[in-house]
């Protein structure tokens, strides 16, 4: 797992592991990685990690957010790179460097996953009939990425799963005999996959792929 080294001069002072999705680094309490320093910002930047690739994003900040010395706005993270914040740094070390390696930013609007009129939060979908096989004997699963439910895993056990804002589908999953195709819904949202719109005709999913939709980054998951 990668990780972040904070130093404040020449002395070190934490560790903190990267998870997946987002990681606010600020002045408030509430941030992931909180430095409490008047140079810092409330909320001064964004990590983003999806598999093994990081990304800091300088969310306005009043000082700025600098790697290896110049200015940034967004950048992608590479080993032993020095993020400067006010007067701490924060070294990052990739999953090769960092022991028992394994497994972005504004608000984002709350995505939803849609499976009845009205729905207002994800929740997990029913388990699928006693007996009934998972499309290419793997069960499929969205991970949430980002923003008030990030982290949350939601099992596709349904045919099909609409994904969107409540009332308004952006697009779906469909569940076949032999996998996952994601869609859209001929709305002005067009889902990207892996940073791509999706084609008319849908994409077959895999596993790993990112899905964007309506604001909400999620990753698919096969097991």
């Amino acid at each position: 797992m990668a990780k972040l080294v904070i130093k404040f001069g020449n002395e070190v002072i934490d560790h903190v592991e990267l998870r997946q999705g987002d990681m606010k680094v600020g002045r408030k309490p509430g941030c992931d990685i909180h430095i409490d320093n008047l140079a810092i910002s409330g909320e001064h930047a964004n990590i983003f990690t999806i598999g093994e690739d990081s990304f800091i994003q300088d969310l306005g900040s009043t000082n700025g957010t600098f790697v290896n010395g110049k200015k940034i706005s967004k950048h992608h993270l590479r080993e032993g790179d020095s993020i400067s914040i006010g007067k701490h740094s924060l070294v990052y070390l990739g999953e090769s460097a960092a022991p028992g390696a394994g497994e972005t930013q504004d608000d984002f609007t709350k995505t939803v996953i849609i499976t009845s009129p009205g729905l207002r939060e994800p929740v997990k979908p029913p388990a699928a009939p006693a007996g009934a096989k998972p499309a290419g004997g793997q069960q499929g699963a969205i991970m949430v990425l980002n923003g008030a439910n990030s982290g949350k895993r939601i099992e596709l056990a349904k045919t099909v799963t609409s994904l969107g804002r409540t009332g308004k589908s952006a697009g779906k999953i469909t569940r076949s005999a032999d996998g996952y195709t994601l869609t859209g819904n001929d709305t002005d949202e067009v889902p990207k996959l892996n940073g791509r719109p999706v084609p008319n005709n849908g994409a077959r999913l895999k596993n790993g792929d990112i899905i964007e939709v309506a604001g909400t980054r999620l990753q698919f998951l096969l097991r």
